[in-house]
């Protein structure tokens, strides 16, 4: 593991070489700045410290503007901040904590109090960097449900949950501006990044690993990372189910559609996703109905038909299927019973 770099940026030279032997004598790499708008250029050149320290007071560029300007790198949203100050004042303090500020020190300070701060933050960003052990399994049919090792996962964060599953339905990966229209449309572009980066964050802190990984300026699912999801396996077993032409493993395949696509989200994307898969799914209950009624079996036939009407109320298809396949089984009664429901649906629906 290479050694962690500090970049520390303060204007007075005393503050500064203290900063900087106190972290050298702790072990790590330390590059420092008296001009923040160098470190600016470094950074803008490709340099990626590992935690930046800055003092507040600084003329021309001060710390808060020094800080928000890091922000705006993107791979540079998530790298630990910590101010120094010598104002003394908590309004100042607030004001560092409340833009986002890891933490903040009082100069003076003692040496230990900045290689303490250091380690705490850099040790968070290694819990958060930690690979992704045990089964994840994530479940996209009906309410979605996350389970690690058998253990429901809980969400401060729809939107997180919301993304992993944008992204297990686009494993070829994303750009920023996608991810931004699919689930904050409307929003601006600096806000619609802010509000991803900040997600991304979330999402990666709920599932404990490094689970999605970037290149060339795309964000995709890592592929070490084996992820149980039930829409996958729906699609997959569905296509081999059609082209097998088996009843028994279409009833199987279609005992798998647990309920609509995310239920309780109404994303565009989610809506536009969730009316492909009733289609879907309505097309392979009618293969299954049908080939029911090639090997005679009426009542597979009826039972497809029957989940058909369930699946898509409105279905003429799936009506006057269920009402033939009563016919054939000679129970006029039930097929009477089932045009009237049809047409009693298409009463209420005008």
């Amino acid at each position: 593991m290479s050694t962690p770099l500090v970049l520390a940026v303060d204007d007075e030279p005393a503050p500064l070489k203290v900063t900087e032997i106190s972290l050298l004598s702790a072990g790590y790499a330390v590059l420092t700045f008296d001009d923040a708008r160098d470190a600016l250029d470094e950074m803008h050149e490709g340099l990626r410290p590992d935690v930046i320290v800055s003092d507040i007071n600084m003329p021309v560029v001060d710390g808060y503007e020094f800080y928000r300007r890091v922000r705006q790198i993107p791979e540079l949203r998530g790298v630990p901040f910590l101010f120094l100050t010598a104002l003394g004042d908590r309004a100042s303090m607030r004001k560092g904590m409340a833009l986002g500020a890891d933490d903040y020190l009082t100069k003076p300070f003692q040496r230990q109090e900045l290689i303490d701060a250091v380690e705490v933050r850099l040790r968070r960003i290694a819990e958060l960097r930690q690979p992704l052990e045990g089964v994840v399994s994530a479940r996209a049919f009906g309410h979605p449900v996350v389970e690690k090792d058998g253990q429901r996962l809980d969400w401060d964060s729809l939107k997180a949950l919301e993304l992993l599953f944008y992204l297990l339905e686009h494993r070829s990966g994303v750009t920023t501006f996608e991810v931004a229209e699919a689930l904050w449309p409307g929003k601006t572009e600096s806000k619609a990044s802010s509000s991803f980066h900040t997600t991304l964050y979330r999402l990666r802190k709920v599932l404990g690993g490094e689970l999605v990984e970037s290149a060339n300026r795309r964000y995709y699912l890592h592929r070490k990372f084996t992820i149980d999801y039930d829409v996958e396996t729906y699609r997959q077993r569905a296509q081999r189910a059609r082209d097998g032409r088996q009843p028994s493993e279409l009833r199987a395949v279609a005992g798998l559609y647990r309920g609509h696509f995310l239920t309780g989200f109404d994303s565009g994307w989610i809506e536009a996703l969730r009316g492909s898969l009733q289609a879907e799914h309505l097309a392979l209950l009618q293969v299954g109905a049908e080939l029911a009624l090639e090997h005679d079996d009426l009542d597979g036939a009826i039972a497809a038909y029957q989940l058909m009407t369930e699946h898509e109320p409105f279905s003429e298809l799936a009506w006057e299927g269920l009402a033939a396949s009563w016919e054939r089984r000679g129970d006029r009664a039930r097929a009477v019973e089932a045009r009237q429901r049809f047409e009693r649906l298409m009463d209420d629906g005008i």
